[in-house]
């Protein structure tokens, strides 16, 4: 079977389930059965097209159509407070998982970039005192001239302030900057890469990376996880403008936009799970071996929830 007889076989389900998704209202009983229905037969047919016709545009058309109903399937009202605690509890990880392979590009641009910055500061560390802030790059010499805890709490407070305000900074403009076909997000994630990377180099040059990573591992896992996620978001919808399925590029961008935005919602929640152990552990006088031990158990946890969270099979 080609890849057009494929479709032209399954075309009449896939139609009906487009207008399903877009009809106005509430969902009631009948049509929620339907749209289980047919969401079924959606993923049967999108295995079939990845392993039949992985480079064909259906296997993209599919994917959004699927991820358009898992989302009226699961979440229906989002903004219900059970709905909100069913999508927290499974939606948002199926949504990144539908999605991985933006998150996992995010992941690589901004590793990469952070890894080579990181190697060129420890050879030489006046290259990357160019690249960061000048007061920054004091505070760094500062803690560096004397013990980090012997620095006036101000001064580590506003350095680590600096890390923890432009990460939540860098999630958001990742995340908008996508529309403009993936270039915004990605210079987003490889300048931030370099930044951070930059910032890191140097706190290993002068003395304090251990200082700056037991401040950052608590919480660090979940918020550096959030700019992936919501790099990946921003990318999803700059794909959808560059290669638009069989949709024109405005119902692509809408449908990429839907899916977008909850990955963001999760994010979100994400941000605030991290702010408050930002508060209360990383400033801690806990040690730094203890704070990078509850650093290691928040990434568990998290990429647990994100790859385990799976709704129970009915038969």
């Amino acid at each position: 079977m080609t890849a057009a007889e494929f479709i032209n076989k399954k075309k009449k389900d896939w139609d009906e389930l487009e207008g399903l998704l877009s009809y106005p209202g509430n969902a009631n009983a009948e049509r929620l059965n339907r749209l289980g229905y047919l969401y079924r037969r959606i993923t049967s047919d999108l295995a079939v097209a990845r392993r039949d016709f992985p480079q064909d545009r259906c296997v993209t058309y599919l994917n959004e159509l699927a991820s358009r109903a898992h989302s009226t399937v699961y979440q229906a009202s989002p903004l219900k407070r059970g709905s909100l605690l069913q999508f927290l509890r499974y939606g948002f990880p199926q949504i990144f998982r539908e999605n991985i392979y933006f998150v996992g590009a995010a992941f690589l641009m901004f590793t990469i970039a952070f890894v080579g910055t990181y190697w060129s500061a420890l050879r030489t560390p006046e290259f990357a005192e160019k690249l960061v802030p000048e007061d920054t790059v004091e505070h760094i010499k500062q803690l560096g001239r004397g013990a980090w805890n012997d620095t006036a709490a101000e001064n580590r407070n506003l350095f680590a302030s600096f890390v923890m305000t432009n990460n939540i900074r860098v999630a958001f403009l990742a995340f908008a900057w996508g529309i403009m076909f993936m270039v915004g997000s990605v210079y987003i994630l490889v300048y931030n890469g370099i930044l951070i990377g930059a910032v890191g180099g140097l706190c290993h040059v002068n003395g304090v990376a251990l200082a700056l990573w037991s401040f950052a591992s608590p919480h660090g896992y979940i918020e550096l996880t959030t700019i992936f996620i919501a790099g990946g978001a921003g990318m999803k919808m700059g794909y959808s403008l560059i290669a638009p399925s069989v949709y024109k590029r405005k119902r692509a961008l809408i449908d990429a936009a839907r899916t977008a935005i909850q990955m963001l919602g999760g994010c979100v929640v994400l941000l605030i799970v991290a702010g408050m152990i930002e508060g209360f552990v990383s400033p801690s006088d806990l040690s730094s071996t203890i704070k990078i031990g509850f650093g290691a158990v928040t990434g568990v946890v998290l990429f647990t929830y994100l790859f385990g969270m799976k709704p129970a099979k009915t038969s």
